[in-house]
């Protein structure tokens, strides 16, 4: 049994409603694909690891659509349990599967899936940091991070952050400290949210 659980985030697979950015460039439809296709793939570098369990974790559970379906179904041959958000914010969200997690398991890890960068060897640099520290933090290049992993919480960790700002991981961190965690950040990565950022991801 592994002590480590792996939680993707995820968006629903709504027209429109995911990757808002990419869309301005590429239109709803091309940008709808390719939040599919990140899920896909961050989905499959988590469970091909080997690092720990999977959970994909979605903001809300609506009717299942073909894409859904499709993601469900993947999940299902990989055995792993797809379970919902619950929180008034993102950082509420985060805090509640950590906290929940590690009712289970001793080190919890949560991946965006919009971060393909993400890959077996920085999850397993993420759980061995967490051997000695109580907070891991993969920095991303726009100041936000790609993962956070807890082997510890406390309340107040991810209260008044402001999400999709550049201060984010600078923000995380004082809340760390503020709340007597020990930290350590992993090499600084990317995710996609620009349309550059996709491309350079699809290249």
């Amino acid at each position: 049994m592994t002590d480590t659980l792996l939680i993707q985030f995820a968006k629903w697979p709504q027209l429109g409603k995911v990757k808002t950015r990419l869309a301005k460039k590429m239109g709803e439809q091309a940008a709808y694909d390719a939040h599919v296709e990140l899920t896909q793939s961050v989905l499959t570098n988590l469970t091909s690891s080997n690092v720990g369990s999977v959970e994909l974790c979605f903001d809300q559970l609506l009717a299942e659509n073909a894409e859904a379906k499709a993601l469900i179904e993947h999940c299902h041959q990989r055995l792993v349990p797809i379970t919902s958000q619950k929180g008034s914010d993102l950082g509420a969200r985060m805090y509640h599967a950590l906290s929940c997690g590690l009712k289970r398991y001793s080190k919890v890890i949560i991946v965006g899936s919009d971060c393909p960068t993400v890959d077996k060897a920085y999850l397993e640099q993420a759980t061995q940091t967490l051997n000695s520290k109580d907070l891991v933090l993969g920095p991303a290049e726009d100041g936000g991070y790609v993962l956070i992993g807890a082997r510890k919480t406390k309340p107040g960790l991810l209260d008044d952050i402001a999400w999709g700002e550049g201060t984010v991981l600078n923000s995380t961190i004082e809340r760390a400290v503020n709340c007597g965690l020990t930290y350590q950040l992993l090499s600084v990565t990317w995710d996609v949210d620009e349309y550059d950022d996709y491309l350079r991801w699809k290249k």
